[in-house]
């Protein structure tokens, strides 16, 4: 049994959580409402290093940031 989120569940994974972030209202507590985030995110494939992964997610961070910030970048 594989463990994991495939290819395709990657971009809705990371889309369920940046859409849950946007819906909570923080007013109260921060004094600002919406909050946002952007998401970089990768796959780490067979003989890949975590710092590799880690790598490719963060260029797809910077890339989701340049793109308008509140959005899922991802690279394989």
């Amino acid at each position: 049994m594989q463990h994991g989120v495939h290819l395709g569940g990657r971009r809705a994974l990371a889309e369920r959580l940046r859409a849950a972030v946007t819906a909570l209202d923080l007013s109260a507590t921060l004094g600002v409402s919406p909050v946002t985030i952007s998401v970089g995110a990768t796959l780490l494939g067979p003989g890949d290093t975590v710092a590799l992964a880690l790598s490719r997610a963060d260029a797809a961070l910077y890339r989701a940031k340049e793109g308008g910030r509140d959005r899922v970048e991802t690279l394989p």
